[in-house]
C-alpha cells in the first residue's frame, strides 16, 4: 500500500508566525506615531490569519511485504517552498520459516 498527501510544513508555518508577530510589533510600536488610519492598517495586517496557506510539505509513504515476513514501513517528506525534507525506511521482521515444524 502507498500513499501521499500534502501536509502543512512546520518551517513555512512557524517563519510565518514570526514574521506576523514582526508586523503585530511594528504596529504597536508604531501606535501614536502615524496617523490613526494607518496603525489601523498596520494591525489589519498584522492579524490576517494564515492557518492552512503552507499546505506545501509533501508526503509520500508505503507499507510492504507481509508475504515475505518482514513488514517495510518507507516515508518521504519535502517542502515545496523551503525545502524541509525528512526520510526514514523501518523493517518489522514478524514470520520466519523456521517457525514452522
Amino acid at each position: 500500500m502507498s500513499a501521499d498527501n500534502w501536509a502543512v510544513c512546520p518551517r513555512c508555518r512557524d517563519l510565518a508566525k514570526v514574521e506576523r508577530d514582526a508586523r503585530f510589533q511594528a504596529a504597536v510600536d508604531a501606535y501614536g506615531k502615524v496617523t490613526p488610519e494607518e496603525y489601523e492598517r498596520l494591525r489589519d495586517k498584522a492579524l490576517e490569519p494564515f492557518d492552512g496557506e503552507f499546505a506545501t510539505f509533501r508526503e509520500d509513504y508505503e507499507f510492504y511485504g507481509a508475504n515475505e515476513g518482514t513488514i517495510t514501513a518507507s516515508y518521504s517528506g519535502h517542502c515545496s517552498t523551503c525545502g524541509l525534507d525528512a526520510q526514514f525506511s523501518y523493517e518489522f521482521p514478524f514470520y520466519s520459516p523456521s517457525e514452522v515444524s
